[in-house]
């Protein structure tokens, strides 16, 4: 176990020493960081973005300035923001950022993302006016069984379950 640790450690290592050398570190679960869009289509201030995650992860994105702007990743991550009202109880609507994830009138996307190491660019379309603020995050999941996984038990529990209730009962008796 120590060994596949080491190993899993000179990977990320080896990893992190690959990313571009002016790319801006996202960190997982530390919440909202601020970047800041200066000229319509150009990259954001702090573009490139690398970030190494061991584990599934939400990538999250967010207009925080004036509404109306529209921001594209490219790279590791490719989507673009939409508008929508982020739920009061996603993760995202803790922290500086959180009121404008449930905001309608802001942009945002969000990626699920699996273990590996990850290199992009935010670009926007200011038509909100620049300089233009937005918000990211990255945030580790744990690993939740999918509903196939779960019916599977159920049916497993319920075999078990039928079979112990057709076994004829045996009784000892001593005397």
């Amino acid at each position: 176990m120590r060994q596949k640790l080491l190993i899993a450690l000179a990977a990320a290592t080896a990893l992190v020493a690959l990313a571009p050398a002016n790319a801006t570190t996202l960190m997982a679960d530390t919440g909202w960081q601020s970047d800041q869009l200066n000229v319509a289509g150009d990259p954001t201030q702090f573009s490139p973005w690398t970030f190494t995650i061991a584990t599934n992860g939400i990538f999250s994105i967010t207009d925080d300035f004036i509404p109306g702007d529209i921001y594209t990743l490219s790279g590791d991550l490719l989507g673009s923001t939409s508008f929508f009202a982020g739920g009061a109880g996603d993760i995202q609507a803790t922290g500086a950022f959180g009121g404008a994830w449930q905001n309608v009138s802001y942009s945002k996307l969000a990626l699920t993302v699996g273990p590996g190491s990850y290199t992009f660019s935010i670009t926007g379309d200011g038509a909100g006016g620049v300089p233009a603020g937005l918000g990211i995050r990255l945030d580790t999941v744990g690993s939740v069984p999918e509903p196939a996984t779960w019916a599977m038990m159920l049916v497993g529990f319920g075999a078990v379950g039928f079979s112990m209730r057709r076994r004829p009962k045996v009784s000892v008796s001593f005397g």
